[in-house]
């Protein structure tokens, strides 16, 4: 869990672990249960390790730290979505009301989507 009072921290590490990696943060916003965060990313680089880089080298430097009480991990996996120029606006937009939309609980299917394990899971043959 992020409590409120480290998540300003956990944010500045998250930002300065993802411009090392090569990304460029453009909003990043943090719930007790989940980060979002938007960052445009080269074609050259690979999803998946930059995703895995960011929350492994994240997680590390909370622990060493910000010391929590608990040992900070992150749960595994993790969404990612492709956008249009002209949706940066609203997602930021979104991102940046995060705490509100979950308090009136309305949350954006697409940006809060927790897949369970069968639709996790590709088809056979696809």
């Amino acid at each position: 869990m992020i409590r409120r009072e480290h998540r300003q921290s956990l944010l500045k590490i998250i930002n300065e672990e993802a411009k090392k990696r090569g990304g460029w943060p453009i909003r990043h916003n943090a719930m007790p249960d989940h980060v979002h965060l938007l960052v445009r990313l080269p074609p050259s680089v690979k999803v998946s390790d930059y995703i895995g880089q960011v929350k492994g080298a994240a997680a590390h430097r909370v622990n060493e730290e910000i010391k929590p009480d608990c040992k900070f991990t992150w749960q595994e996996g993790y969404g990612v979505l492709t956008l249009r120029k002209d949706e940066l606006d609203k997602v930021s937009r979104y991102i940046d009301n995060q705490e509100t939309h979950h308090q009136t609980c309305r949350l954006s299917v697409l940006l809060e989507k927790i897949a369970d394990d069968e639709e996790s899971t590709p088809p056979e043959g696809g």
